[in-house]
Order: structure tokens, then sequence, then C-alpha cells
């Protein structure tokens, strides 16, 4: 959903945080004469004005291509991009990426990503997503599942950044070289080339366990000495909140490297979670209960390490 002032993504809502917390403050109302949202300092007689104007148009340009927060990071992507490398903001799925095969529909490539990378010959190599708290909700993490899964098909890797964080150039610059080092990326087969979009049956031993995002693709993660054999990744809370890179997943990331990893029981425990969370994020981690159990537990968790000291700045796993 649209904001219905300033028109950013608001969610399931009608107004988007930086706009909610103008109506708290009074600067916002829903108009009880109008009956819409807006600033109190607009009158409704020029709201009603543009209803009525007899020559309005149908169609009007947008005020601009991206929001503020997506031209900052536009910005810190410019500054931190190497030569040689270009950036288009707002692209379409179906500019960068053809359906093979005779299909009479195609819809599923009308879609739009943040910011598209490609070299000087503009050949397509990545892609970088803004992520808010929005690509939590349930319909949202249905699409951002569908992209990953056309982008991984077609070999485009996906780098998502959540404002949560903030605009960090430092990590920002840290996450453009990771990816451009890890290129060309292994296309992996999704859907089934016979029939319209259907997705592709996958056995047991080729199911990817980050298909319910329990982590960041391509990430650098390797595990600490003690537990190289397992797995990486912090199942549970990565599934929870949605990426491997977010500022609750760096604090328990930066608790398990430098205080559970120290303790022989504290090592034992980490061998054994990374048995256990795989399995029970593959059956469950698609389940909105599951979110909902989970994300009260780990947030008091982090809230209590971080009074404790531990930090929530971009955090790279122990080698």
């Amino acid at each position: 959903m649209k904001c219905k002032v300033c028109g950013s993504e608001s969610g399931r809502y009608p107004l988007c945080r930086a706009c909610n917390i103008k109506k708290e403050k009074g600067q916002i109302i829903k108009c009880n004469e109008c009956g819409r949202w807006h600033l109190v300092t607009i009158p409704c007689d020029h709201l009603k004005l543009i209803d009525t104007d007899s020559n309005a148009f149908l169609y009007d340009s947008k005020k601009t291509l991206m929001s503020k927060s997506e031209q900052n990071y536009y910005k810190a992507i410019l500054a931190n991009i190497p030569s040689g490398y270009c950036v288009f903001p707002q692209v379409n799925l179906a500019s960068f990426i053809n359906k093979n095969g005779d299909f009479a529909f195609h819809n599923e490539l009308f879609r739009n990503v943040d910011f598209l990378i490609t070299d000087d010959i503009f050949k397509p190599l990545f892609i970088i997503e803004i992520n808010d708290q929005t690509h939590l909700n349930n319909d949202r993490k249905e699409r951002d599942e569908k992209v990953k899964n056309i982008c991984e098909e077609a070999g485009i890797p996906i780098l998502k950044l959540w404002t949560s964080y903030g605009v960090n150039e430092n990590y920002i610059n840290s996450k453009i070289i990771e990816i451009i080092n890890s290129l060309p990326a292994e296309r992996i087969h999704h859907f089934d080339n016979t029939s319209d979009n259907k997705p592709q049956t996958q056995t047991d031993s080729t199911l990817k366990i980050d298909t319910y995002n329990t982590r960041a693709p391509y990430s650098s993660y390797k595990p600490h000495r003690h537990y190289r054999r397992s797995k990486a990744g912090c199942y549970v809370a990565t599934c929870v909140y949605g990426s491997y890179d977010c500022p609750e997943v760096w604090v328990l990331r930066r608790f398990r490297d430098t205080t559970l990893a120290s303790t022989w029981y504290g090592r034992l425990f980490i061998k054994m979670y990374y048995l256990i969370s795989p399995v029970v994020v593959k059956c469950f981690g698609k389940f909105e209960w599951f979110h909902s159990l989970f994300r009260p537990i780990l947030n008091k968790f982090i809230d209590n390490l971080k009074s404790k000291g531990v930090g929530d700045t971009p955090y790279y796993d122990v080698n």
C-alpha cells in the first residue's frame, strides 16, 4: 500500500512511518470535511478543486522516481560502486530478464527492482534491493521470494540492504565488493520450463534452506573454528527477521562468536543449534505462527544483550 500523503511504501497502513510520526505531532490529519489524509497546512478547498476540475488529466507525472530513502541509498551506492559499473534505479524485471519458451503470460516479470547494476557494456550483473520492515509482511515475502527465484534462475544475485540500520557507506561498500567478487553467480533451477510459471519440484537433497529467507544470498559467513563443519547462518533469527544482515542478527552473531564460542558448553550449544535449527526452519519457517512465537522471545533476548553492551553495528563473522 502507498502512503496517502507522500506516496511511499506503507505496508498495510494508510500512512508510512514518517507520516505517522507527523500525525502523532498533529501535523497530518484525516480531515472530516474532505475525508482525506493531508497536512493541516493544506486547505480542503484546494483538494476539492483538484477533484472537481473538469479539465483534470487522467494521468499525472510522479513527483520523483525515487523516495527520499531510495535517493539516499542511490547516492551511497554511486559513491561506493567501483569504476566500470553502472547503476540504474527502478528497473522492471522484463527489461533485463527473458522468459524462454512459448508461454501465454509473462506477468511475473512486470515487477520493479530498486537498483540494477551492470558492467560498462550494460550486461546485467546483480540487483540491489532496499528493504524496510514491510518486507517482513507475508504479501511482501511472497513477492520477494518470487523475484529471488526468477533472478536466481537467470543467474543474477540480489543484494539486500535493510533500512533498519540506515545508510552505512562502509557496510554498503563491503557488501558490494563481496557480491562483485562472487560473480559470476551460479544459476539455480526453480521452475519447470514445460509449463507456464510452474515451480520445479525439488528433492530433499537439492532443497535449499534459504528458500525461506534463512540467510542472505552470497554471504561471506565462515563458521568459528570450533564448529566449522556445521552449516552457516543464524537460521531461526534470520528467518524471523528476514535477513542474515540486519541489526538484530548482528547482535546474535556477535554474541555467538565473542561469548558462546569461548566456552566448551557454549560451543556445544552452537553445535546442537546448527544440527537442529535448519530442520526446524525448513519445516515451520514459512508459517506466520512461527514468526509470532519466536519474534517476542528474540526481541527480549536481543534487548537484554544490547543492555549488556553487545553492539548492533554491522558484523563480520569470525574466521
